[in-house]
């Protein structure tokens, strides 16, 4: 189990200061981060409008000015990018760049295999 989470340490750690790659630093950032890209993620075709991504996220989580924030810093950052609505045009929709869906892939999938080995620590072992 210390295995683990000190491999999620490392990661966590090292994605904060040490990465090279903004894209992936900007994945972990801060938990708010985390939440507002994978909520766009998750949406159909990996983009939603500022409009729908506040109403889906409680103020309480995230405030709409920090949502503001993270989206213009990830589009700048080519994290997301910024597309007309063509059925409304007062509206923009961010979707996931082809290459930050690589990198959330990626992370996903490595955390798929981190936790793959909690399936041989039993219950007891924990107490």
């Amino acid at each position: 189990m210390n295995n683990v989470f000190t491999e999620l340490y490392n990661e966590l750690h090292s994605l904060s200061f040490l990465e090279k790659n903004p894209l992936k630093s900007f994945l972990i950032a801060t938990k708010f981060h985390a939440i507002l890209i994978f909520f766009i993620a998750s949406q159909k075709d990996y983009k939603s409008t500022l409009e729908d991504i506040c109403y889906n996220i409680s103020s309480k989580v995230i405030s709409r000015s920090t949502i503001q924030n993270i989206l213009k810093e990830g589009v700048s950052v080519g994290f997301f990018i910024k597309e007309k609505n063509t059925k409304d045009k007062r509206s923009k929709f961010y979707r996931v760049s082809d290459e930050a869906k690589k990198i959330i892939f990626d992370w996903a999938y490595n955390r798929k295999k981190v936790f793959s080995s909690l399936q041989e620590i039993s219950i007891k072992n924990l107490k």
